[in-house]
């Protein structure tokens, strides 16, 4: 009599588990493989053409690609903001903006809390640029969010898994990113509600402080680096 011969281990729950989480993947890579392609396409006409009739519905479609915004840098977040001004009266858009903007920046803050410290000294040697936020723990969380979108001249999702990442309190991350992109979130909406209109005050004066926050985050950007490479 044959002893008999180990058992066969069933493999289908591991198989499931793996599609389970490579579906996901897969999906959201297909969405940005679609909007790279299509990138000249993507503008805020063409968003607002896409979600108008129905405000709910444009609301949250718009909020789905805040959240697509926040995995891939193929969709510049000024033409969400712009498509927002389009779409709704001037507070629903600037509140629809920042709900968005919430989406965008705790995503990938999420994503870096759960890859958890071990993954900032591996983060900061495939993106040299990032070593400029290694004293993140030791500030003040709030401050220090508010100022790095302030800046502006990291990649936001990257900037926003690392800080995940180093441990920053949520709470003070959410509020100090909010606070950082309040000015864009207010010139984009503003924007988008004149964009018929480019030459009119107030299309201009958004524009105007917009481009004056860009040169002004570029100084600050250089002098930060300069100071934190010395």
């Amino acid at each position: 009599m044959t002893a008999p011969g180990p058992a066969r281990r069933d493999t289908s729950p591991n198989i499931l588990s793996a599609v389970r989480k490579l579906l996901p993947v897969l999906l959201w890579g297909a969405v940005i493989l679609w909007c790279f392609l299509h990138r000249d396409e993507i503008t805020a006409e063409r968003i607002a053409a896409l979600a108008s009739g129905n405000r709910l519905a444009a609301a949250v479609l718009l909020l789905g690609l805040f959240a697509l915004k926040s995995v891939t840098v193929v969709i510049y977040v000024g033409l969400l903001y712009m498509a927002s001004g389009l779409l709704f009266p001037l507070p629903v858009a600037i509140a629809v903006n920042l709900a968005g903007s919430a989406v965008m920046v705790s995503l990938p803050f999420l994503m870096g809390r759960r890859l958890g410290a071990g993954a900032v000294s591996r983060m900061a040697e495939e993106h040299p640029k990032l070593a400029l936020l290694r004293d993140a723990p030791r500030q003040n969380a709030l401050f220090f969010s508010f100022f790095v979108r302030i800046v502006g001249c990291l990649p936001g999702d990257l900037v926003s898994m690392y800080l995940g990442a180093c441990g920053l309190p949520y709470g003070k991350y959410l509020a100090g990113s909010l606070l950082g992109l309040l000015s864009a979130v207010l010139s984009f909406a503003v924007m988008g509600k004149n964009i018929y209109d480019v030459t009119s005050p107030a299309f201009l004066i958004a524009a105007g402080v917009e481009v004056g926050l860009m040169v002004l985050s570029l100084l600050l950007y250089r002098h930060w680096r300069r100071n934190r490479t010395s």
